[in-house]
């Protein structure tokens, strides 16, 4: 879903950086890898 204004990305699309915290409780930014190809899995249960 995409709101009122904005387009949905487009293959080779920068992607905006974020971080999570790693099971270890130190924060990791995606830009850390910046160069790297990196595989992010999420999902949720509720």
């Amino acid at each position: 879903m995409t709101s009122i204004g904005s387009s949905a990305p487009a293959i080779g699309d920068p992607v905006p950086d974020f971080t999570l915290a790693s099971l270890d409780g130190i924060d990791v930014k995606l830009s850390d890898y910046q160069g790297k190809r990196v595989a992010v899995f999420m999902w949720a249960s509720w």
